[in-house]
């Protein structure tokens, strides 16, 4: 028994396979600020982390403490 496409995908199944390829990208373009603020935050985590991965020799060699890092990361001097 041949069945035709339209018994095996009804507008609706095939309406919310398309949709649910599109929402993740939907989704991104309405929080567009917050991925940026969340990328921003990578970013810092990624300096602090390099920065206090310096031994205190190397730290003073470029006129920083380990005190300033989070300071000197967030305020971009």
């Amino acid at each position: 028994m041949a069945t035709n496409i339209s018994e095996q995908f009804s507008l609706s199944k095939f309406g919310s396979l398309l949709f649910a390829r599109q929402t993740p990208m939907l989704e991104a373009e309405r929080h567009r600020g917050w991925l940026s603020r969340l990328n921003e935050w990578r970013t810092r985590r990624a300096a602090i982390s390099e920065l206090s991965g310096l031994s205190d020799r190397e730290l003073s060699d470029i006129g920083l403490t380990r005190q300033e890092i989070p300071v000197v990361v967030r305020k971009g001097r």
